[in-house]
């Protein structure tokens, strides 16, 4: 009986070690992202956002502010809603898209980043707007500006 029990938890350890195993193995091929979700502006200025800075073109009226950060690269990518879309006076209008992003998340677009919508604002960030909501991307080179 003893030798069944060792077998049988033998037998049962090896999913264990294997799946261990291969979550080190995939964290080591992945960029090092941290998201963050903010219900508002006011969360979001609140918080501890020394890292992505936080970033002067968003409105007081932002909802549902998503963050997501390399914190290897510094590159960070961020959407949120608002009517009011931007913070006046604070971005510059482009004649060129948005950079495209090496951070990717569900609920950035795939395509279709407009160039007639697109800002140039502090900190190195580049947004555009898709309706009511905000997309802006800041590219690892411009994390040193913050």
């Amino acid at each position: 009986m003893p030798r069944t029990r060792r077998l049988g938890l033998a037998v049962a350890a090896v999913p264990l070690v294997a799946a261990l195993t291969g979550c080190s193995v995939v964290s080591a091929f992945t960029p090092h992202v941290e998201p963050s979700i903010y219900d508002t502006a006011k969360d979001f200025n609140a918080a501890d956002t020394t890292r992505i800075g936080s970033p002067s073109f968003v409105p007081a009226d932002a909802t549902l502010i998503r963050v997501d950060y390399d914190t290897q690269s510094g590159e960070a990518i961020m959407t949120y809603t608002s009517p009011t879309l931007l913070t006046k006076d604070v971005c510059k209008a482009m004649t060129v898209a948005a950079p495209k992003p090496t951070i990717q998340d569900s609920w950035w677009p795939i395509s279709g980043i407009p160039a007639n919508a697109s800002y140039s604002c502090p900190g190195g960030w580049s947004a555009f707007t898709i309706a009511t909501q905000v997309y802006a991307v800041r590219p690892a080179s411009a994390s040193t500006h913050k």
